[in-house]
């Protein structure tokens, strides 16, 4: 072969090569809306992890990409949102709960819409789950419907219908027909064809009991047609399959053909009650109405039930979405019997709908004793002489006689019955005993003759029965029949039933819980605090098969009360203990566990976990300062200054405090030792009066300043009287001093200070000389007085009178006054019910059934942070819409949705509590505040097909969803077409 064929060759190959990814990987990414029935794989069983299955889901191809997870548990009207990947595995709080899977298309992959399935209940292993799956099809079949329509595939995959999400019904008015809303999703499947509620219409305003509520991301009311009300619905039989009904859905070519029938007491079943045969009065007709449910238009055929007339319904076709009503009642002439008739409704379409209606014609009474007398009728001449007949009879008393359990490998029985076998014919027998494979029968008296007893007439024999020993343990109890015969006829019998229930030996387990099962919360406390929190009762029970003698652990930071009772058998639950945190606690996480221990064998038996937390204290600065300091009385021109005095400074706080150097103009302050104080530590500084003063009294508080702005000072006092002089003038003597008026009604918290007490700084004294004003040091750190107490309080404070200079005492007046001081108690901070707020949601606001609305219930006082004693507050208990829902603690919102439009009311409660000084306790008073809004229909959007891509619109390139570079195939496809070329033109040149 020539180089230029081998060269071309090996072009083609590479062209071809080029054209691979367009042959192999240009697959049509799926798009449109979800549609068909999703389904739900995996076993619904605890630890089964559940995923989706889209082979019944339209469009074809979905994958996991292409949709967004919601994973809920249906728990009555809730559904709790309890995952959102691709998978789910099941828990064990979710035995007993269906499960609701919802996917929803993501509009960026041209997917868009819903699709819901709710499984059969969890069961706790796969074998339950199954078992439950089977009843359902049999339950399913008894009740007249298809099985496999409603089949959760409970141990490999469960399906459902498309949540409609307004799936809800209320029976309507038998004389109007009803309009229908209709949901946000597509329903003309033929999966949710059995879905005939009617529903409410929207502009009634009232919303409907079973309407949907959406709670943080939960939900309450039907999800789906299977799991609405339908006790007042007969099913319908539609002959599409599941799959032609949701071709037509997603053609939108065919429609669908469905509808139902309420009947007035929403029971499903007419009831006519009961007549005597040979009636002529006919019960009165019953209404029943039928309504359309799908979208074509029905046209029904002629009705012409056997024991009961029904009016027609072939006026006129039954448009989609109307109703009809029509009556039944039972025909004349009916013979005695039950009627139990299943009255249908057939229509050209091949929709019927069917209902039951139920009659009873009882016998005549005449007859009934007519039959009765000639039963009783006998024939005189086949009757027999009584006085010539023999009669043979034995009874037995008692006839049944039932032991005690036994337990396997037992040794004796303990109980033995007697049975009395009696002869009450006319003839003596001959009694046989009975042999028995499981109890040992004995006469009481010895009168037996070849193992058989003579009984005369009237006779009794009495017979003693016992289980035989070796009896082994099985399920049921040992069952038999003890026939005591005779010989001298086969009816002459008497018949006593023995039984008895060996069991299992029970191995010994030595075991005990305790109750409360979770830890002991005792919450969280200031350090500092002076009331540990109230002690709680701890339950020990024997949950084990010997008697345990029980010992308990002892925590370092916990008081454990005494047990009631050390010992306790099988089943007893009398064993209780108190624990309490001690006080005194030192900031930090006071968790730990009481070990309750068995002293028989030493092992642990359970164990009871404590928690409690001690939180920083809050920043209280405090300071103390040395009290006043005197430094007596000099002489005006005085040389000797008065000795100088020590003042101490202590932080009695908790936090650290800065000082600043204290000042005086009538007295030398010395140098503070410290500046900084950490709480406990002290400072001192020095003071003494300057020389030079004049004639006068200096008294003074001297201030300590500190960053703190505590107040902290030391009050001083030096006299300097005036030079004496003998100029003969009158002496000046105290005659008497006047008491201060009491001081009233300060606030609670007044502070500890002559200022802040309103403490008079003179006081008026009289003298030989007239009156004057006095200077008086009161003594306010030594009264009993305690700003923090929130206690209404009346105290004295003592003061000392300094007599001004020339002012003599010769009669010894006492200079020492009192003042009575009344401060007020706490009232307590009152909160005010109208300051309760709902936020997050607007009064007569207006939302739609697509809307989740999160409100938040800030209660008056909530923000209370440093409560005393008898401040009140009003804390959020429960909201309700259609139920009650309840908090227990922060933070107070909640998120739902309502899929039903209507006026609705948002009612919160508050519950009133009181500060105690320690924590918050309910008073016991509420209020409520509400706020009404409405919620409409959303909008029901449909999705539309986008036209199909060709040469003259195509604007982009066609989605493929192969991620395969492409442009390695480009180079080679270039690199193949020059060098093809290049041939080419190399031939032409050589020819």
């Amino acid at each position: 072969m020539k180089k230029s064929r081998v060269l071309a060759v090996a072009m083609a190959v590479l062209m071809m090569v080029t054209l691979l990814p367009s042959m192999v990987f240009a697959t049509a990414a799926p798009s449109g809306n979800l549609d068909g029935k999703l389904k739900v794989k995996g076993t619904l069983a605890i630890g089964s992890t559940l995923s989706a299955d889209y082979s019944k889901v339209k469009p074809e191809g979905i994958t996991d990409d292409n949709v967004s997870f919601s994973w809920s548990l249906k728990d009555g009207d809730l559904l709790t949102e309890v995952g959102t990947d691709k998978t789910y595995k099941i828990d064990e709080k979710d035995l007993g709960l269906p499960i609701v899977l919802k996917i929803t298309g993501k509009e960026e992959t041209g997917v868009s819409g819903e699709l819901t399935v709710t499984t059969q209940e969890v069961s706790e292993t796969e074998e339950e789950a199954k078992a439950l799956a089977e009843k359902k099809k049999e339950e399913a079949k008894a009740a007249g419907e298809d099985p496999d329509a409603e089949e959760s595939e409970a141990s490999e995959s469960s399906e459902n219908t498309p949540d409609t999400e307004a799936g809800t019904s209320e029976e309507p008015d038998s004389a109007q027909p009803e309009e229908t809303i209709e949901p946000a999703e597509e329903t003309e499947s033929a999966d949710v064809q059995e879905n005939t509620d009617v529903q409410e219409p929207a502009d009634t305003q009232e919303p409907a009991e079973n309407s949907v509520i959406e709670v943080n991301g939960e939900q309450s009311g039907p999800q789906n047609a299977d799991e609405a009300d339908t006790s007042g619905d007969s099913q319908t039989e539609t002959p599409d399959s599941a799959d032609t009904a949701a071709d037509a859905s997603e053609k939108n070519e065919e429609p669908t053909y469905s509808a139902s029938a309420y009947t007035e007491d929403g029971s499903g079943i007419l009831d006519f009650g009961s007549v005597e045969e040979g009636y002529t009065e006919i019960p009165e007709a019953q209404m029943v109405t039928i309504t359309n449910n799908g979208t074509g238009d029905l046209n029904f055929k002629e009705i012409a039930p056997e024991n009961f007339m029904a009016a027609d319904i072939n006026d006129a076709p039954l448009k989609s979405g109307e109703s009809v009503t029509v009556w039944v009642k039972p025909r004349e002439g009916l013979k005695a019997g039950e009627y139990k008739d299943l009255i249908t409704y057939h229509t050209e379409e091949g929709a019927d709908v069917f209902f039951e209606a139920d009659f009873t014609v009882k016998e005549p009474e005449n007859k009934k004793a007519e039959d009765n007398e000639n039963n009783e009728q006998t024939d005189p001449g086949e009757t027999s002489d009584p006085a010539t007949e023999k009669i043979y009879k034995l009874t037995a008393d008692p006839t049944e006689l039932p032991f005690d359990d036994l337990t396997a490998g037992y040794e004796k029985v303990e109980t033995t019955s007697t049975v009395t076998i009696k002869n009450e014919g006319t003839e003596a027998v001959t009694l046989v005993q009975p042999e028995s494979k499981f109890f040992d029968i004995a006469p009481v008296s010895e009168v037996e003759s070849s193992g058989n007893i003579q009984l005369a007439q009237g006779g009794e024999q009495t017979f003693t029965v016992q289980p035989k020993l070796g009896l082994s343990a099985k399920d049921d109890p040992y069952v038999e029949e003890l026939v005591f015969a005779s010989d001298e006829s086969t009816e002459a019998s008497a018949t006593v039933t023995a039984s008895v229930m060996v069991k299992t030996e029970t191995p010994k387990t030595v075991t005990a819980t305790v109750k409360p099962e979770g830890p002991l919360k005792f919450g969280t406390l200031e350090q500092g605090y002076e009331t540990a929190p109230d002690a709680q009762p701890v339950t020990v029970e024997n949950t084990g098969t010997e008697a345990i003698r029980i010992q308990l652990s002892a925590p370092e930071d916990y008081e454990v009360g005494e047990l009631s009772a050390e010992v306790l058998n099988p089943g007893d639950k009398a064993a209780i203990f108190t624990v309490q945190p001690k006080t005194g606690l030192q900031a930090g996480d006071h968790s730990d566990t009481i070990s309750v221990t068995d002293q028989n064998t030493g092992n642990t038996l359970a164990e009871v976990r404590l928690e409690f937390t001690v939180s920083e204290p809050e920043p209280n600065p405090g300071l103390s300062v040395t009290d006043s300091l005197e430094f007596g009385t000099k002489e005006e021109g005085y040389k000797e200054l008065p000795d100088a005095k020590t003042v101490t400074v202590t932080n009695t706080g908790n936090t650290k405090i800065v000082l600043k150097q204290p000042s005086s103009n009538a007295y030398t302050i010395g140098t503070l030792s410290a500046t900084e104080l950490e709480a406990g530590d002290n400072a001192t500084f020095s003071v003494q009066p300057v020389s030079g003063l004049s004639q006068g009294e200096y008294l003074e508080d001297i201030v300590i300043a500190n960053d703190a702005n505590v107040e902290a000072y030391v009050n001083v006092h030096f006299s300097v009287t005036k030079k004496k002089t003998d100029n003969g003038k009158k002496a000046n003597n105290l005659t008497g001093i006047k008491k201060p008026s009491d001081i009233k009604d300060l606030p609670n918290g007044t502070q500890k200070t002559q200022k802040a007490l309103k403490l008079p700084g003179t006081v008026k004294i009289t003298t030989t000389k007239g009156e004057q004003k006095a200077s008086v040091k009161w003594d306010v750190k030594g009264s009993s007085y305690d700003p923090s107490s929130a206690e209404r309080q009346i105290f004295n404070v003592k003061g000392t009178v300094i007599l001004p200079e020339g002012v003599k005492n010769p009669n010894k007046i006492s200079t020492v006054i009192a003042v009575s001081i009344t401060v007020n108690g706490y009232q307590g901070t009152e909160a005010a019910a109208s300051d309760n707020k709902i936020t997050g949601i607007d009064s007569n606001g207006k939302y739609d059934t697509n809307t989740k609305i999160t409100f938040t219930a800030a209660g008056a006082g909530m923000d209370n942070t440093n409560p005393r004693k008898g401040d009140t507050r009003y804390q959020p208990k429960s909201w309700k819409i259609t139920e009650t829902r309840t908090w227990d603690g922060e933070p107070y919102t909640a998120t739902f949705r309502v899929s039903k439009p209507g006026k609705y009311t948002l009612k919160v409660t508050f519950g009133q509590q009181k500060y105690d000084g320690s924590s918050w306790k309910d008073t016991g008073t509420q209020s409520e505040s509400t706020v009404t809004f409405t919620v409409s229909q959303a909008a029901v959007l449909t999705a539309t097909p986008s036209p199909a891509v060709t040469q003259t619109n195509q604007k982009s390139a066609v989605q493929t969803g192969d991620s395969t570079p492409i442009m390695t195939f480009v180079i080679i496809l270039i690199v193949a077409v020059v060098c093809i070329g290049g041939i080419l033109v190399y031939r032409r040149k050589k020819k």
